[in-house]
């Protein structure tokens, strides 16, 4: 009992008050339904927010062997990295290794000098 008192004093010392539960916090909280149908509303609320800001998984495509440009990295591969295989990721900025893979925008976009040559330093970097 000593101990109750001395809480009680403490909280009458420090003005600290008992909360009170809302009506409709107290309503919701004796009902374990609503309680799970609103986590369940806010799962869904942060799932997709998750999803809008996550990337999209990268979406490789075969390059065109029949490309002039494809056709001398085809050959520049086979004979300096023949175990790397090469992917165009049309999201992509730059040349890039991952894993054993050469991952390089479209080839539009590679055929510029500037990504020619950050081509040539990737492909020097792994060798």
């Amino acid at each position: 009992m000593n101990s109750l008192s001395s809480k009680q004093q403490l909280l009458h010392l420090l003005q600290i008050q008992p909360l009170e539960l809302h009506q409709e916090f107290s309503a919701m909280a004796k009902t374990p339904e609503a309680e799970i149908g609103v986590l369940a509303e806010a799962v869904a609320d942060i799932k997709a927010v998750v999803e809008a800001v996550e990337p999209a998984v990268p979406v490789y495509s075969e390059p065109d062997a029949e490309l002039t440009l494809s056709k001398d990295v085809f050959m520049a591969l086979s004979e300096y990295q023949p175990e790397l295989q090469w992917r165009l990721n049309p999201a992509s900025t730059e040349p890039m290794l991952q894993n054993g893979l050469l991952v390089t925008p479209s080839i539009e976009l590679l055929q510029s000098a500037q990504q020619k040559k950050l081509l040539w330093l990737c492909l020097q970097q792994e060798s």
